[in-house]
């Protein structure tokens, strides 16, 4: 009776010791065999095909790819965005097209998304009710075309005022965007990008509306729109809208 209960109790032992082998080897080898954790950025995904498992990368965001303004060859040949926007404001109607200089690596349509966006805002030209505007294509009969251009095509088409390939224009119908300034921005101007180019597309098309420049009211006021804030502030303070 002894020996056999001893007997029996070795045996117990030594299938519970090889148990625990079992799970610690299994352990070890998940572990071994466990994917790096994916990187910042985003999760990676698991692929299988038959009897092998492949692990995706990791997806990325890649922002867009920065340019040097001056390097962009001129070449004086514009892409009109098609299409149309909705009509913003209830006055007397403006139309106009946005066109690009071929050769500028930006996207059209987000060019026009964010001309349209400038325009139809409740701080726009649109807000005392005596003016509507509307992008329209080539065949909508445009009153203006916005023009987003190299400092060199900017200057030939501004002529006979300087702007020096640094400064945008209104000459005629075209308002024409100096390709720097959209998108460096002005220092002079303490205004972030953003904003900056909500500020010149209002000014330079304030200029297509009849509106000239002006002077800053008093020191520390808020800059009316018209005030040439890529040269100089004159005391006041940076303000994109014609009305803040």
């Amino acid at each position: 009776m002894t020996a056999r209960g001893a007997s029996t109790a070795e045996r117990r032992g030594l299938a519970l010791g090889l148990v625990v082998l079992a799970i610690v080897a299994g352990f070890w080898m998940l572990r071994r065999g466990d994917p790096e954790p994916p990187a910042a950025g985003g999760a990676a995904t698991t692929t299988t095909t038959g009897s092998s498992t492949t692990r995706a990368a990791p997806p990325t965001t890649t922002a867009a790819a920065a340019f040097d303004p001056a390097a962009v060859e001129p070449t004086d040949r514009f892409a009109t965005a098609p299409g149309s926007s909705l009509v913003a404001g209830s006055g007397g109607l403006r139309r106009y097209v946005v066109e690009i200089e071929e050769g500028i690596p930006l996207d059209l349509a987000d060019l026009a998304a964010a001309i349209d966006a400038t325009l139809a805002d409740p701080r726009g030209w649109t807000a005392p009710g005596d003016v509507a505007l509307q992008r329209v294509d080539e065949g909508g009969a445009p009153d203006l075309r916005i023009r987003l251009a190299t400092p060199a095509t900017v200057d030939a088409h501004c002529a006979p005022l300087d702007t020096l390939g640094q400064y945008s224009c209104r000459q005629g119908d075209e308002v024409m965007i100096n390709l720097t300034r959209w998108m460096e921005g002005a220092a002079p101007s303490g205004l972030s990008l953003s904003d900056y180019r909500h500020y010149v597309i209002s000014h330079e098309v304030g200029h297509a509306l009849g509106h000239g420049h002006v002077d800053c009211p008093a020191v520390g006021a808020r800059a009316p729109v018209m005030v040439q804030q890529t040269i100089s502030l004159e005391g006041c303070t940076p303000n994109p809208w014609p009305y803040p």
